[in-house]
């Protein structure tokens, strides 16, 4: 019995998630749109996990000191043994969506007339190809020190008996610094065949919340379809300058509208 109310309970939730499928786009309210843009087959939230470049270490009492401020500075000494360092990472969390879809235009839209300063912060492109598959990313959340974590970190004392705190570690999104023609180099379309697709170009655009990093790939390739049938799923990647990896994979089967492929 507990079994089978605990997966009621999973297909209820699921079905309230996607209430949007049994409604045409212009009766969706402003969190249906919202959830098409962010948690849908056609978009999805990635957590990414962003080298501060300093070492942390713990003490005996279970909280954190940072051991090393950076790859190229000295350890820092204290009076209290401290255990191995270990590299301090960051939780940031990163948007992809394809901007293409049919079904990602109508939630933008639908957002123009509901909550068009929400709709801003989704980072719409401003222009799209219909030669192009269009997939956007933003920064959802940047690299940042939680509360936990900097609840966590000792207070320690200077020579004179001053309490001392770190500043949070300042570090960028894995798109900051790089021009059009680098993000371009850095990413790729991946697919089950095998196939590696650079964009064809790349498209900085907006400001503050509402930026993001619009990648084009052809929808064909020597008068061939580039996603032709057989293609089962899609991962799109980027490699940042530190090396770490940002992957987002979209099943075909799913982005479908209509009973028709929508992307």
């Amino acid at each position: 019995m507990f079994l089978l109310a605990a997966l009621l309970l999973l297909l209820n939730v699921a079905q309230a998630q996607e209430s949007w499928r049994e409604k045409p786009p212009p009766q969706w309210t402003q969190e249906e749109a919202v959830e098409v843009l962010n948690d849908s087959p056609w978009a999805q939230q990635v957590r990414l996990w962003q080298f501060s470049g300093r070492q942390l270490a713990r003490l005996r009492n279970g909280r954190t000191v940072v051991y090393r401020d950076a790859p190229n500075r000295p350890p820092r000494q204290y009076s209290v043994p401290v255990g191995s360092p270990e590299p301090e990472r960051l939780e940031a969390v990163y948007g992809v969506r394809w901007s293409s879809a049919t079904i990602v235009q109508q939630a933008l839209e639908r957002l123009r007339t509901v909550a068009p300063v929400l709709r801003e912060m989704q980072a719409p492109p401003p222009e799209l190809s219909a030669d192009h598959y269009v997939l956007t990313v933003r920064v959802v959340k940047p690299p940042t020190e939680s509360g936990h974590e900097r609840f966590a970190r000792a207070i320690v004392y200077d020579q004179s008996g001053r309490p001392m705190r770190d500043e949070p570690p300042r570090v960028p999104d894995i798109f900051a610094g790089l021009s059009e023609e680098e993000l371009s180099d850095r990413a790729e379309l991946r697919t089950n065949r095998k196939q590696r697709l650079k964009p064809d170009r790349v498209l900085r655009h907006g400001l503050g919340t509402s930026e993001g990093v619009s990648f084009f790939f052809l929808r064909q390739y020597d008068g061939q379809a580039v996603l032709s049938e057989g293609t089962k799923w899609v991962e799109f990647s980027f490699r940042s300058k530190k090396g770490d990896k940002l992957k987002a994979r979209f099943k075909l089967a799913g982005m479908q509208l209509d009973a028709q492929p929508d992307y």
